[in-house]
């Protein structure tokens, strides 16, 4: 979070506000379930096991290494996957996952039994990845283990520094955090340019390995411990210590090391041209701060002047001295803080929601009462127009329930195909789609919207915003449609909100899921199981969905995939346009529908929009904002 250094700059809250009745009953339509229903596939039944193409280790490995699995469908083993490990297809162990799956990566962890039962040696394995009743295919691997790692010092840091600069450290024997410890032992002395007495200086340091698969590099942070913040030289050596998790240690030779330190500087920053809430990446050296370090930090003064969008005359700005947020010794992170001011979004530094400054900016660290100025370069940004950053999030409970439409196998297509049609629906306007969680965004400016499987409120609903209130103006850009909201649920509605697949089984002459069809659901539509029967009934297979197979029935996989994710796609974008102050933006702050049924209008109530509209198929009129909307949204969201 931005702050100045004199005060810190308030987050915009919620504001209360009432959801009629009617904005529950029409948001899509209700739905709930029925008895009986075909078999269909659920869960993990259904399947196709994940395949396994490479596994990479570190040579040799120790207890603690970490096996990085890559391959395809690993994501279907749910969220505590394990590796199991055969000798000769005689079990030896299973290995646990330490991180979170990330693009085709799964990562487990050498653990203390797997190679004490395997030894030293290299080892012809077979590994087996598990989890959700799902075996991937047999792997086989050549692992190499050891149980002694020397370490070695070929080069370290030299010449002209700064503080917290990450400095190459390279050599052999290099340990990851899993694996034990690997520290840089500088003794020396320190001298201050200014003069003085030289300072004796005998420091540990953590070094963090580059690659874990490369035990030759990695990095060790040149801190204050290195004789204070203020410019000087170091003269002395470095050392590696390493102590594996075995307790097995190792010192490197030591070299003769130099080091002058200079004052902090800036170098960038980026962009250049920001909107309302985005962070700005300050880039330069010698900045200090960090959790693990309460008496230091980095101050930006900046002064300058800031010109108003639109021809308004330019204003003075400063000096304003800034604390930004500290992420490393070259790189600090400035928010674009919004505020509501004359029911306007506008940057709460400047007053305006849009313009450009230009000015200076001088870093200043700070370390106790120690101040240290660097000097003054110049800064500055424009600020652009509002941009509504919205990160669609997917559930494990959408995941889940793609086996009841026969598509578990085709999760990443079905992604694919939501994403496409909601970038459709927006283009044209600074509605900015995100499927990953943005990091250049504050949390308080972004929207989360979140995919669903089943209706957590119990009531069959497709969708629902469970925003506060009708956001006329779009004046909260950090909504979030999903979770539960208490404010809501105070005024007697549903508390859960986002996107809930698995009620759109109701258009189904078998839903196929348990409980009683409520009044309020839909009528089943022979059009639905027309597109969905096939691969109800038969799942779509990974051949069928990368386009082999049968013409006929790749052709009805596709149509349902794309069906799918237009449903899907258009019901998230329906329950957005709500968060944005969508329908009758001009009207009454309690209409969330459209009056009146329009071919193809996104903010019609559920039951006036045909399925076959919905899916995107041909002879249904395309999808968009009806009446005022367009208007509308080029108000709040004009490019």
């Amino acid at each position: 979070m931005l702050r100045l250094r004199s005060r810190a700059l308030s987050s915009p809250s919620r504001s209360p506000g009432l959801r009629l009745s009617v904005g529950l009953a029409l948001c899509l339509g209700l739905a709930a379930g029925c008895d009986g229903g075909p078999s269909l596939p659920d869960g993990g039944a259904g399947l196709e096991p994940p395949i396994i193409l490479e596994v990479e280790a570190p040579s040799p490995a120790v207890e603690g290494s970490i096996l990085v699995v890559r391959g395809l469908a690993l994501d279907t083993l749910g969220d505590g996957p394990t590796l199991r490990i055969e000798d000769r297809f005689a079990p030896v162990g299973q290995l646990p996952a330490v991180m979170d799956f990330d693009e085709g990566r799964l990562f487990f962890e050498l653990t203390e039994g797997v190679v004490d039962a395997l030894g030293p040696g290299t080892h012809d394995l077979t590994v087996v990845a598990q989890g959700d009743e799902l075996d991937s295919e047999p792997f086989a691997i050549t692992l190499e283990l050891a149980d002694r790692l020397p370490v070695t010092l070929t080069g370290g840091p030299s010449g002209e520094v700064h503080r917290n600069d990450a400095a190459e450290v390279t050599g052999t024997g290099f340990l990851s955090r899993t694996e034990g410890e690997l520290t840089a032992r500088f003794l020396g002395d320190f001298t201050l340019d200014a003069g003085g007495s030289p300072t004796a200086v005998d420091v540990e340091l953590p070094v963090a390995i580059f690659d874990r698969a490369d035990r030759t590099r990695g990095v060790v942070v040149l801190t204050t411990d290195l004789g204070g913040p203020l410019p000087g030289t170091f003269v002395g050596s470095i050392q590696l210590r390493s102590r594996l998790r075995s307790g097995q240690t190792s010192e490197s030779a030591p070299q003769d090391v130099s080091l002058h330190f200079n004052p902090p500087d800036l170098f960038s920053l980026d962009p250049t041209d920001a909107a309302l809430g985005q962070i700005i990446r300050v880039q330069g050296a010698g900045f200090l701060g960090g959790s693990d370090r309460p008496d230091e930090t980095t101050v930006l003064r900046i002064q300058g002047m800031f010109t108003p969008a639109g021809g308004g005359a330019p204003e003075p700005f400063g000096p304003v001295e800034i604390v930004p947020g500290f992420v490393s010794g070259n790189e600090v992170q400035l928010i674009i803080e919004v505020e509501v001011q004359r029911d306007q979004l506008v940057a709460a530094l400047f007053g305006h929601a849009r313009g450009a400054f230009l000015g200076t900016a001088i870093p200043i660290a700070i370390d106790g009462t120690t101040e240290l100025e660097g000097p003054a370069v110049p800064f500055g940004f424009t600020l652009g127009a509002v941009r509504q950053v919205v990160y669609v999030r997917f559930l494990p409970g959408f995941y889940s329930s793609l086996g009841r439409f026969g598509l578990q196998n085709a999760r990443r297509q079905v992604e694919a195909a939501v994403e496409a049609r909601m970038r459709g629906i927006f283009e044209g306007w600074n509605v900015d789609l995100r499927f990953e969680e943005p990091e250049d965004f504050a949390r308080t400016a972004y929207s989360s919207l979140e995919i669903g499987g089943p209706d957590p409120n119990g009531v069959g609903l497709f969708g629902y915003d469970n925003t506060p209130g009708k956001d006329i103006g779009n004046l909260r850009l950090f909504d979030l449609i999903g979770g539960t909201n208490a404010e809501t649920q105070m005024d007697g509605f549903p508390g859960y909100g986002g996107v809930f697949v698995e009620s759109f089984l109701y258009w189904s002459e078998e839903p196929g899921l348990p409980g009683e069809r409520p009044l309020g659901a839909p009528n089943p539509q022979p059009l639905f199981d027309e597109v969905f029967g096939p691969v109800r009934e038969r799942f779509a297979t990974r051949a069928e969905i990368g386009g082999d197979g049968d013409p006929a029935r790749v052709a009805a996989v596709r149509r349902a995939i794309d069906a799918f994710g237009s449903i899907v796609g258009e019901t998230s974008s329906h329950e957005l346009g709500h968060s944005l102050g969508l329908a009758q933006p001009y009207g009454s702050p309690n209409a969330f529908h459209n009056d009146f049924d329009g071919e193809g209008c996104l903010m019609d109530s559920g039951g006036d929009r045909p399925l076959g509209e919905r899916m995107g198929l041909d002879g249904f009129e395309p999808t968009h904002f009806c009446y005022d909307h367009p208007e509308y949204l080029d108000e709040i969201l004009g490019l």
